[in-house]
């Protein structure tokens, strides 16, 4: 009997230590509105420990706590917010329903997002450097505009049954590579697993990982793709689940808990994790085993040597197709060419979106190394890249495609002019850079990840 005592006070104990702290509704005044978010704090929270953002798919609830478990945050020591959607209209339900406007914009959703997250470390010691964020459905569309719009804030990234769709176009020009975890069900037919190629192949580019996966395989259970961080970038983990549907949570990750899977992924990186944030897109189509004809692209087809991005009728699709974005700023386009000498090929950056005007036009010759300034004055738009050549027969490879934001130095070394080049005169590379290399302050070439800069953009701090 003493012995049957001893354990079960010993099991309460053991329950009272993974109890929560705190698990309350909390009500914040973001720009002259009330707003409100749960907040869980685990017993186990220490000072500086991890903050986790949780968004709960459309028409759910904060109360709901998902995707990301509350035993989770018990074991790993993290706070939780969930913050509540306020109510918008969803052409899909024919209605108005709790949920995101998960536009990639830094719109009044993600101001309510950091607003949360100051909130928190108002009250308690929390890592700036260890800030999270995932979502499930609706919030996983949020999660992933959150890449674009505050990827200097949250460390890392995780979405369950959610990217975005329809009314949400998928924005990926934000400040730097993110490093993403995405879990989807073959069976969901809602947030389509179908389209899930096209999401995976954007943000693959847009991080400069390597777009051949590493694959394992559980039978009735999953298929796991790493597509590995290349140089200055992350990773993104994509599993895809074997008779999984539209669900917040999955059991037969290898983890046994898909909220354990993305707390595992997220404690891997911080906000300081060595990156290019100069890096804007990465295709490395000359990957071995790599199909760039299955991918977007079209290739040596006729005249044309490269084509990529072009915005389709998109009633079939979702709004999911594929383009290269970009928001107001200075970028190099670089490439290598190898071909016969004396041939040529002329490059174009044409906006699809808005004015539709060319950017960048430029004739270069084969077997260059080759890196072409363009600017973008015009806010967020979509584009293409079209490399043509003269005549079909002409053998032109080019390879270690590349867009990188163009640093203060580089800007100041060349003239305006070439900034806006004419489409009638050649424009072979203005300046020499070291490839890959990173630029200090005063332009000489420094080893370690790049520097950041910090400015002040819709009355909050960005570092750029």
């Amino acid at each position: 009997m003493k012995k049957l005592l001893i354990l079960t006070l010993s099991l309460c104990l053991s329950q009272l230590m993974q109890a929560a702290k705190v698990d309350k509704n909390v009500n914040i005044t973001v720009n002259g509105e009330t707003r409100k978010y749960q907040l869980y704090v685990p017993t186990s929270a220490k000072d500086d420990c991890p903050l986790v953002l949780s968004l709960h798919g459309a028409a759910g609830h904060s109360t709901d706590k998902s995707p990301f478990r509350t035993d989770v945050a018990d074991k790993a020591g993290c706070i939780v917010a969930y913050p509540q959607g306020k109510d918008i209209f969803f052409p899909v339900f024919g209605g108005t329903v709790p949920g995101w406007d998960a536009t990639g914009e830094f719109n009044a959703d993600a101001q309510f997002l950091m607003a949360v997250i100051d909130d928190v470390a108002s009250k308690y010691k929390i890592d700036r450097q260890r800030i999270y964020c995932c979502g499930f459905s609706n919030g996983g569309m949020m999660t992933y505009a959150m890449t674009n719009a505050c990827s200097d804030v949250f460390a890392a990234f995780a979405s369950i049954s959610g990217f975005q769709l329809n009314e949400f176009h998928f924005r990926h020009a934000g400040w730097r590579p993110v490093p993403f975890l995405h879990i989807h069900g073959k069976a969901d037919d809602f947030v389509k697993y179908s389209l899930m190629p096209t999401i995976v192949d954007e943000m693959v580019a847009r991080i400069g990982a390597n777009p051949v996966p590493q694959k394992t395989t559980k039978s009735g259970k999953y298929t796991k793709s790493i597509y590995e961080a290349g140089e200055g970038s992350f990773p993104y983990v994509y599993y895809e689940m074997d008779g999984m549907g539209h669900n917040d949570y999955t059991a037969n990750t290898e983890d046994g808990n898909s909220a354990l899977t993305m707390w595992n992924f997220f404690k891997e990186y911080t906000l300081d994790s060595p990156c290019d944030t100069t890096l804007k897109w990465r295709p490395c189509i000359e990957t071995q085993g790599y199909s760039p004809t299955k991918h977007g692209w079209t290739r040596n087809t006729g005249v044309t040597l490269l084509k990529f991005g072009d915005v389709p009728n998109t009633s079939d699709k979702q709004n999911v197709y594929r383009t290269l974005q970009f928001n107001s700023g200075k970028y190099k386009l670089s490439f290598k060419s190898q071909g016969e000498e004396g041939k040529q090929f002329v490059v174009k950056l044409i906006k699809l979106t808005g004015k539709k005007n060319t950017i960048l036009e430029a004739t270069v010759d084969a077997g260059a190394e080759v890196v072409l300034p363009f600017e973008v004055t015009d806010g967020w738009g979509e584009y293409k890249l079209v490399m043509t050549r003269s005549v079909s027969t002409d053998a032109i490879t080019v390879t270690d495609i590349a867009i990188h934001s163009m640093t203060t130095e580089e800007t100041t070394a060349i003239s305006p002019a070439t900034l806006h080049p004419s489409p009638t005169t050649n424009n072979p590379s203005p300046f020499t850079l070291h490839r890959n290399a990173v630029y200090d302050l005063t332009g000489r070439v420094v080893s370690g990840q790049s520097r950041r800069s910090m400015k002040i953009e819709n009355g909050r701090k960005v570092m750029k």
